[in-house]
């Protein structure tokens, strides 16, 4: 009888276990107080970050007490459908905080302060361990921390890597700040991969400040190779970059691209451009059936671009609508390769709707592209220096619908300017009447894109 007795207590122990994966844990890391060969709970912490990103169970919460923290990270825990593992600041709150375009920046998140601050370790020129990395692991949110300070120096430098088949992972309302690659040109010996999401399927990047990043020769942040797919990039907030904001690329694909706020993307902020050329702020380099919508370029060189440069596949099936274009020194939208004149069979599938591009350089760049599959339609070009350029006369496709008068915005003359448009423009109630809303398509504002029988042209729909 005992030993039945005890085989039923045994049974209960494990179906409660069975039954409650972690999913009510609580743990707790201090740099001060804590020591690694405690529990974790609140009253014995662990001392670093890293020791939780060894330990925490799915459905669990890390919460981090505020502190400068020295430590390149390696997450090596996973949670589950249903049960995230979550790494936030103690008290921490996400909710009205983060970037945005509403914000016109980033607000900080209530809570601790937590600093990952990378000075520590001088200029790192010979290793290439990311300060961030994950391989293989899967839904994780990591939220309302601060990476920066990572300086280096030569090639292939990582600071966020995600890669390995990850899957349902989250970076949100966190900032990565002043790291910087110093090599100082772009001579090809020298790259910091500061953001790279790898093979990997359903990561989201989300609200996140990235700022004032130098990689000598990549990207502030990538999404990179025909295995990186399904990512959603989506209010993140980034500046002043040397080079290309955000690259879609190498066969990435199945992309949101949304709703960021991009500003001095190559460009310095007393006007001159980097490297002595202009950048992309928002780039599709052989990147494919992906959407970019509702973001906002300014300040920049080149607002939105899509080709293929030599030895990447073909760039297709991209949507660029419902985004807006100011200040850039060189075009609002691009499109076609640069590595031939006479060749666009590199880039097809293209359609370009109802963006608002003002006073750039450039509104539209023609480049060799697959003409019969790319369209132009229900795009505001106003007061650009020049608002279509094609000097090679390149075959355009379908470009109809634009308007290049006098839009009547609500206040172009404000700072920032409100380039939505009054119930008088002419814009109103004058796009394609072929226009087919697209489920989930709002305005650039997040506001209903059809209102009435015809859509308007330009990224703001008179409500």
């Amino acid at each position: 009888m005992k030993t039945l007795w005890n085989y039923v207590k045994l049974l209960c122990a494990v179906l409660l276990l069975v039954a409650t994966p972690g999913s009510a844990a609580t743990y707790y890391v201090d740099s001060i107080a804590g020591n690694d060969s405690n529990a974790g709970t609140q009253s014995a912490p662990w001392r670093t970050i890293q020791k939780s990103m060894n330990t925490a169970t799915a459905g669990s919460t890390v919460n981090i007490k505020g502190g400068v923290y020295q430590e390149r990270l390696a997450l090596n825990v996973s949670g589950a459908a249903g049960n995230y593992i979550i790494f936030q600041p103690l008290g921490y709150s996400g909710g009205n905080c983060g970037a945005s375009t509403a914000a016109n920046g980033y607000v900080q998140c209530s809570g601790d302060q937590v600093i990952l601050d990378y000075a520590y370790l001088g200029t790192v020129t010979i290793d290439s361990t990311p300060f961030l990395n994950i391989n293989n692991k899967s839904y994780v949110k990591i939220q309302g921390l601060i990476f920066q300070n990572y300086t280096c120096d030569g090639s292939f430098k990582q600071g966020v890597r995600i890669d390995g088949g990850s899957r349902n992972v989250q970076l949100l309302n966190n900032r990565f700040l002043h790291n910087k690659n110093i090599h100082g040109s772009q001579d090809g010996t020298a790259a910091l991969l500061h953001i790279r999401v790898w093979a990997s399927n359903a990561v989201t990047l989300r609200g996140n400040e990235i700022g004032d990043i130098e990689t000598s020769q990549s990207e502030a942040l990538t999404l990179d190779s025909s295995s990186c797919a399904n990512t959603v990039v989506q209010s993140n907030y980034i500046h002043d970059t040397d080079g290309i904001a955000i690259d879609l690329h190498g066969g990435a694909h199945s992309a949101t691209i949304r709703g960021n706020l991009l500003e001095y993307v190559g460009r310095k902020r007393d006007g001159s451009d980097w490297y002595g050329q202009g950048h992309n702020a928002i780039y599709v380099d052989g990147g494919n059936t992906s959407t970019i919508e509702r973001n906002l370029v300014r300040n920049s060189g080149w607002g939105f671009a899509v080709l293929a440069e030599p030895g990447q596949p073909a760039a297709h099936h991209i949507k660029l609508r419902d985004n807006v274009a100011y200040f850039n020194n060189q075009a609002g939208i691009e499109v076609g390769t640069w590595y031939s004149n006479t060749n666009g069979s590199s880039v097809h599938d293209i359609s370009v709707l109802n963006n608002t591009l003002y006073s750039n350089t450039y509104g539209f760049y023609v480049r060799p592209y697959t003409s019969a599959s790319v369209a132009w339609k229900n795009n505001i070009l106003f007061s650009n220096t020049t608002n279509i350029v094609n000097t090679l006369n390149w075959p355009v496709g379908t470009m109809t619908y634009n308007l290049t008068v006098d839009p009547k915005f609500t206040n172009q003359s404000a700072n920032p300017p409100d380039l939505s448009i009054q119930s008088i423009s002419p814009a109103r109630d004058a796009g394609d009447p072929a226009f087919v809303l697209v489920p989930g398509e709002t305005d650039f504002l997040g506001n209903p894109r059809l209102v009435g029988s015809r859509v308007d042209i330009g990224a703001y729909e008179v409500q």
